[in-house]
């Protein structure tokens, strides 16, 4: 097969909704990888479930604008409010822009957030990040270092292709693809040749709304090389929402297991794969 399909769930340690939807993803549908939030609550429960899951790719969900930061919060200054916490996503996203100081911090913080996923046993097999923070331009360059250090061999870029769907999306959500796309050149010129991605990436415009229906076309319209789609998989709505009240988690998981990866592999001629390259 000349195409290949990278099936990502975001979110691994959430909650153990979301832990549960991914593992059934994994074994009943056509999930091939996952990526796993080091400072998540439930990511002790993630890392449990892992040894039941031979095959499947485990990359890392950088995180800096939810949950609480693995640092000590006077360690990294820059990327936290006077409680602890990090900065919610609009003013980090701004702070990355002009606070030159956010750098050192979130090499700091990122290493922790590695370090703590490799210690558990899990060989990592790309680098992403919630909300793609690792693709701002403030930390492409700490992404490559990181990839370097912990030996990580691919990261996504998510540019999904701005003429995409845009029946799907609302001007503000339009506005939105075309601030990311514009912000992700500079972690594409980073990273091209020295640490790869997918020829294409999909999963922005249905983020929380994946269904059978957008599964089977990506499968008819996919190019020739590797691509990525992103979802979010739970086996509850309820206890999977928290930040992202709007995702249907679980309508996610059951569009993913709507095909077995045999069935998806012969109906569509796209090979499943992890971001390693290998079958799961």
């Amino acid at each position: 097969m000349d195409r290949s399909l990278i099936v990502n769930a975001d979110d691994f340690g959430r909650s153990e909704a979301v832990n549960s939807g991914v593992a059934e993803a994994f074994c009943r549908g056509i999930v091939t990888s996952t990526s796993i939030v080091a400072n998540s609550p439930a990511f002790a429960h993630a890392v449990a479930l892992v040894s039941g899951l031979k095959g499947l790719g485990i990359g890392i969900h950088l995180a800096a604008d939810e949950y609480r930061p693995l640092l000590p919060p006077r360690t990294i200054p820059s990327l936290v409010t006077a409680d602890g916490r990090f900065l919610r996503r609009s003013l980090l996203f701004l702070k990355m822009a002009v606070d030159r100081r956010t750098g050192d911090d979130l090499l700091r913080e990122w290493e922790a957030q590695i370090s703590k996923v490799v210690k558990a046993g899990i060989q990592l097999t790309h680098i992403d990040g919630h909300g793609h923070c690792h693709a701002h331009p403030r930390a492409a360059r700490i992404v490559l270092e990181l990839a370097k250090r912990y030996r990580i061999e691919r990261v996504r870029l998510p540019i999904e292709a701005i003429i995409w769907r845009p029946d799907r999306l609302s001007a503000s959500r339009m506005a939105a693809k075309l601030v990311v796309t514009l912000a992700c050149q500079p972690a594409r010129r980073t990273w091209r040749g020295r640490l790869p991605f997918a020829t294409r990436f999909y999963g922005f415009s249905d983020a929380g709304g994946v269904t059978r229906a957008l599964i089977r076309r990506i499968a008819e319209v996919a190019p020739p090389g590797v691509s990525e789609l992103m979802v979010h998989v739970g086996a509850s709505n309820d206890e999977a929402a928290g930040f992202w009240t709007g995702y249907d988690w679980k309508g996610d998981l059951d569009a993913v297991t709507a095909f077995t990866k045999d069935e998806f592999q012969k109906q569509f001629g796209v090979a499943l794969v992890t971001h390693c390259g290998g079958g799961a």
